[in-house]
Parts: structure tokens; C-alpha cells; sequence
């Protein structure tokens, strides 16, 4: 591996390709209203030597069939979403017919919206343009994240776009933007180029009833979308996801839905009485307090996507790209790692992984790294600060910058004393796959730890085998020799891309243990894949499906088992003093702190060690999959499980939205020795 002096580190190059693409996008919509100026007067200029056309020329005719157009306009535009999202003329004929009125108040917000332009700017065209263009944008937003991580726009997304430019850098070049949108934008580009010539010099004579029909429209869209009737319509069951919402009202009232149940319900038993009785239990059932044998030094290293390749369907290799980790394993205690995502999202990942807070108990609005008081994160239960509150200094690494998942602002609150992203690593610092390798990562480690003066908790989050996954993503083969039947060659090739991530990060991870194992003093390393990449090969089908590994690359179409196994991962426990800790064969965000904290002899506040007895019964609990403590898969908790849910429910509203009853003695850390 040789070293780039001076190289444009990749943050700042996905920063270019974004502002590169928002330039080329403007120079488009300037050469297209261009265009539709001169199609506009070559239409008028048949128009006025065919007979048959030549009465559309009578400005009467004209007006009355603009206004049809008018009036069909918001009927058109919900069905171009539909479209752009369900990727179908059929699907979105059948939504239409078996979701009359969810499809009728869609159609009657947007008829109301366009009539408040109108009365605003007092021309039609502008009037629909101005209500097409946020909606399009959505859905097309949408389908793109869907068609990566198989998750559709979430409100929590919004807090990232100002990122845009680098989230735009993920996607693989050539990625479709889903087969349903170039047709809706055509039927959308046909829609704006009717109206203008329909209402060709056309505008509403200003004045004041024109002012007071804008004003009576804005009230009137206001009733109906901040009274009660459409919020109990829209409003959905507990734990319902976004693609759910989707399903069952649109993409535009799922996520009005998520933005009405923002935050979470208020339990039914949420009282100081009863939050005091389960401190109660809580406090009698406490571990005893003691000092550990042995103090090691922790490093918790979250891999890009990694995971165990071979478990694909006819996938071989010539070389085993993990060959560290599966030697490792039969040494070490490894096992299934359930994560809360499927094909991204690491930062919700890793909030769980810190605090022990399942996502299914947040608002439909909110995630762990966007919770709506901001605050709220320097009172959350943290391993980080279990380990600070026993000394130990913490440091948090990660091989990109600060801008995804508000990590700058978050990951301070939760403890950490140091927070490094890529610009504070050393320059010239090796890059592979886009990004800083994870040999990069691993040196720092090192570097790091050889710098403490005490015991130190290290937690690193790699980057280099991060989408997108495509032929020259890496700067040399990957030499593994992949092969796959069921694969075409575009197939292989993403495929042996993110075979040669994953044997970097499993390099990196045997370079980081020998370099540990020559250690005197105890370390404990935990290393993990965060989730499944999405694998996306075509405009509708995953890696996974075509390998048969998946069923279908809609989510919405997996069941409880299938969930669970598009969720897992793997974990291994390693160390260098001794230590036989009790492992169980299947760890998850939610629960992996608690053992952490366990395992490395820490003392543990309340919260932890109830997470630790909860998983027992409750595994993982995210949107439409609960893994109980045996491993069996349900889309929602079972009824002997909901007693541990309840309370658990009570704690987490009480640490994020209620009166903190309990809170401060919950996630309090005894002082560590001095």
C-alpha cells in the first residue's frame, strides 16, 4: 500500500461531485424552460395552419379547457407519485383503486395548495409548477433511497440535506432513478407544457378579492391539515414504518402521518407512582458493587458492511476474503449480530449501540441521531460515559467527517472526550475504495492507544468498504477470484467490489489483533459488521434476490424470518489476557452495550444491567420486526413479551419526553476509582 501525498481527501470530493451536480442540474432546467419556449411556439404556429387545432386558438376554448387541466391538475400529480414510487402503471392504477380516500384528500390538499398559488402569484402554470416540483423531488428522493437501502424517505432524513452533495457521492454511477420516473416526468413535463399553452399571456387581475381568496385558501388548508379529522384518519398503529405509512396513504400523507405521531405516545401507565415502583425493582435487583480483577483497555470496531459473504447462494471465491476473521473464529467467540438497519444507515446503528435505546419506541418522525430536543442526548443512558464514570479516558474514530447522522453535536453529549473524523488524521493518509482505508483506521488505533495515560475505551467506525460498490472502485483487482452462476457481469462485479472491502477490513482487523496480542497490558476487542449492504444491481432487483438470498427486493414483502436474516450480521469477542467471557450466540444494538460494559468489568448503571435482563425476552425491537430472546422472529411483540415492553417503554419516554421521574438514578454511573 503506498501513500498519496497531498491527495483530495474524498469528504471534499463528494462535496465537488455534489455542487458539480447541482450545476449541471441548473444548466438543465435552464436549457429545458429554453426548449419549452420554443416547442410552445412551434405548437402555436401548427396550431394555426391545421384546421382541426385551429379553434384551440379561440381564447374561450382555450380557457375552458385550461381550466379542466386546472382542475385535474392535483389528480395527475398524486398519480405521478405513486407512480415515481411504486415504480408501476399497474401498482399505482391498483393503489388508486383500493385507497379511495387516501387518494381523495391527497388530491384535495394539493387542489387546495394550487388554488392558494393561484390566488398568490395569480398564474396557473406557476400555481401547478411551484406544487409539482417539492412533490417530484420527494418521490424521486424516495425511490433512490429505497432502491439503495431498501427504506423510503423518512422526516428524520430532512435533518441531512444539507448534505446532499455527499449522500450524492454514495450512489453507484449508472444507479437507476426507478422505472416509474422518467414516465411520470414525462406525463408532469406534458401537464406544465398544456397548461402554458392553454393559458398562453393569462394571469389573474390583482386585487383584493384576490388577496382575500389567497388568505381564505391558506386558512382553509390549514383546517385541514391541522384539525383533528385528517390526523385520526392518517394516524397509524404503534411501531407502524414509513413504508407501511406509504402503503396504506401515499408517500405525501405517510409522511404527514410520521409528521403528526413525531414524537412518542405518552404511555397509558406513565405515572411518577409507577415509574417509582419500577425503580424499586430495579434498585432491588442491582448488581453488587466490586472492583474488576482486571481493568483492560476496550476498543469497539463497527466494520463498514461487513459481514460473512459465503452465506450467499452460489457465491465462491478462489481466495476467502475474510480469512483473519473465520481463523479467528474458531478460536474466539463469534456469533450473529442483529442490527436495527438493513443497507445503511450507521448512525442509527451506532446510537443504539451506545445507548442501548431500541428505535421502535421513538416517534415516526424521529430517529436516535435526530430526536427533537436536542438537548436530550447529555442525558442519555451511554456506555461511554459508564466508562468515563471508571476512569477511563474516551475516544471516538471514524475514517469520514462529522456532517452525516449530526455525529459532531451528538457524540460529545454522549461522552466521548475526543470525537477524530478524516481531517484529523495524519495527511497522506492511505485511501482505498473512496474513502480512508481501514489500514488508515487501524493505525490510528493504534496510535491513539499508545498515546493514553490510563485506561481507554476506543471506538472505531470505518468507512473504505462503504457504497458504492462498482467496477473501479478500488484502485487494483481484488484478485479473490469471485464467482457466482446467478450473477450477469455487472452482478460480479459489484459483488467483487465489496469482496475486496471486505478483505481490506478483515486485513485490518488482523494487522489491529497481532499488533494487540504483542501487548502487555489486557485489551478487549469487540469488532462487528454495522449492517447488510445494499446491493442494488439493476432498476429492480438486489444482489440478494438474484442470488436467492432474498425473496424480493421490496421490504414491504418480507416476513418476520426474512427480516431478521436481512438484519444480521456477525460479531467476534477477542482479548489478550485470558478472559473467558460468557458470549451469547446472538448479540444486537440494542444489548451489545450492556455486555460490553459486562465483559470489560465495569460497573454498570441501573439502565444497563435492566437492558441486560431484558434481552431475555426482547432482542431487537425496530419497525415490523421483534426478535425475542429465543431467536424467534415476529413483526410485533408477542403477548408474553409485552409486560418487559411496557416497562421498558416507560423508561425510554421518561429519559426522552416525560418528567424525568426516574431518569437521573437510571442513568447515573458510580464514580470509578480514583
Amino acid at each position: 500500500m503506498k501513500l498519496v501525498e497531498e491527495k483530495e481527501n474524498p469528504g471534499s470530493r463528494l462535496l465537488r461531485q455534489g455542487e458539480s451536480l447541482k450545476h449541471r442540474l441548473g444548466e438543465y432546467l435552464s436549457r429545458l424552460a429554453g426548449n419549452l419556449g420554443e416547442i410552445r411556439a412551434s405548437l402555436l404556429w401548427w396550431m394555426g395552419r391545421i384546421p382541426l387545432l385551429r379553434r384551440l386558438l379561440d381564447q374561450k376554448v382555450r380557457r375552458r379547457l385550461g381550466g379542466i387541466l386546472l382542475v385535474c391538475s392535483p389528480l395527475l400529480l398524486t398519480f405521478c407519485c405513486q407512480l415515481i414510487t411504486l415504480r408501476s402503471f399497474e401498482k399505482s392504477l391498483l393503489w388508486f383503486s383500493g385507497h379511495g380516500p387516501a387518494s381523495l384528500l391527497t388530491v384535495l390538499v394539493l387542489f387546495l395548495a394550487e388554488l392558494a398559488l393561484l390566488m398568490a402569484l395569480g398564474r396557473p402554470v406557476w400555481a401547478v409548477l411551484l406544487t409539482a416540483l417539492p412533490i417530484t423531488v420527494l418521490a424521486v428522493v424516495s425511490t433512490v433511497k429505497e432502491l439503495v437501502n431498501g427504506v423510503p424517505l423518512l422526516l428524520s432524513d430532512f435533518s441531512m440535506a444539507g448534505q446532499a452533495g455527499s449522500i450524492a457521492g454514495f450512489l453507484r454511477p449508472g444507479m437507476s432513478w426507478g422505472r416509474g420516473t422518467i414516465p411520470a416526468l414525462g406525463l408532469l413535463f406534458l401537464l406544465i407544457l398544456a397548461l402554458g399553452l392553454l393559458y398562453k399571456g393569462f394571469s389573474l387581475a390583482p386585487g383584493r378579492y384576490r388577496a382575500v381568496g389567497c388568505e381564505f385558501t391558506v386558512v382553509l388548508l390549514a383546517l385541514v391539515l391541522f384539525t383533528s379529522p385528517l390526523q385520526v384518519f392518517a394516524a397509524g398503529e404503534e411501531g407502524e414504518s414509513q413504508a407501511g405509512r406509504n402503503q396504506r396513504l401515499g408517500l405525501l400523507l405517510g409522511l404527514y402521518s410520521a409528521g403528526v405521531e413525531n414524537v412518542m405516545a405518552e404511555p397509558g401507565d406513565y405515572t411518577q407512582d409507577h415509574l417509582n415502583r419500577i425503580l424499586l425493582e430495579l434498585e432491588a435487583q442491582a448488581e453488587p458493587s466490586h472492583a474488576p480483577e482486571v481493568r483492560p483497555h476496550v476498543v469497539l470496531l463497527v466494520s463498514e458492511s461487513f459481514f460473512d459473504p459465503t452465506l450467499l447462494p452460489g457465491l465462491s471465491f478462489d481466495r476467502d476474503p475474510i480469512l483473519n476473521f473465520r481463523a479467528l473464529s474458531r478460536t474466539w467467540p463469534t456469533g450473529t449480530f442483529l442490527s436495527n438497519t438493513y443497507g445503511g444507515g450507521t448512525g442509527n446503528v451506532e446510537m443504539e449501540l451506545l445507548t442501548g435505546i431500541p428505535s421502535a419506541f421513538l416517534g415516526a418522525g424521529e430517529s436516535l441521531t435526530t430526536l427533537a430536543d436536542p438537548t436530550v442526548y447529555s442525558r442519555l443512558p451511554s456506555v461511554v460515559k459508564a466508562f468515563s464514570a471508571q476512569g477511563y479516558e474516551t475516544v471516538m474514530l471514524h475514517t469520514y467527517t462529522d456532517s452525516l447522522y449530526n455525529r459532531g453535536e451528538n457524540l460529545p453529549q454522549l461522552g466521548f472526550d475526543r470525537t477524530l473524523y478524516q481531517e484529523d488524521f495524519p495527511k497522506g493518509s492511505h485511501e482505498e475504495g473512496g474513502f480512508l482505508s481501514d489500514h488508515t483506521l487501524t493505525q490510528e488505533l493504534i496510535r491513539q492507544f499508545e498515546q493514553r495515560e490510563g485506561p481507554v475505551f476506543l471506538y472505531g467506525l470505518s468507512m473504505e468498504n462503504h457504497p458504492p460498490y462498482h467496477a473501479g472502485k478500488f484502485s487494483q483487482p481484488s484478485y479473490l477470484g469471485t464467482k457466482a452462476q446467478d450473477l450477469d457481469r455487472e452482478g460480479l462485479e459489484v459483488m467483487d467490489a465489496l469482496a475486496h472491502g471486505l478483505r481490506d477490513a478483515d486485513a485490518a482487523l488482523g494487522e489491529l489483533l497481532d499488533y494487540f496480542d504483542q501487548q502487555e497490558e489486557p485489551v478487549l476487542v469487540v469488532f462487528l459488521g454495522d449492517h447488510l449492504p445494499g446491493l442494488y444491481i439493476n432498476k429492480e432487483d438486489t444482489l440478494y434476490t438474484a442470488m436467492g438470498y432474498s425473496s424480493s427486493s421490496n421490504t414491504q414483502e418480507w416476513g418476520p424470518e426474512e427480516m431478521k436474516r436481512m438484519h444480521s450480521t456477525t460479531f467476534l469477542v477477542w482479548n489478550n489476557y485470558g478472559a473467558e467471557p460468557e458470549v451469547p450466540q446472538t448479540l444486537s444494538c440494542s444489548n451489545l452495550g450492556a455486555e460490553l460494559l459486562a465483559w470489560a468489568g465495569v460497573e454498570r448503571p441501573l439502565y444497563f444491567q435492566w437492558v441486560d435482563r431484558a434481552s431475555r425476552e426482547v432482542l431487537l425491537y425496530r419497525s415490523r420486526l421483534f426478535v425475542a430472546g429465543d431467536g424467534r422472529a415476529y413483526e410485533t411483540p408477542p403477548q408474553e413479551c409485552g409486560e418487559t415492553v411496557a416497562v421498558w417503554r416507560n423508561l425510554i419516554y421518561d429519559l426522552l419526553y416525560g418528567q424525568g421521574y426516574v431518569a437521573p438514578q437510571v442513568t447515573g454511573a458510580s464514580p470509578g476509582p480514583e
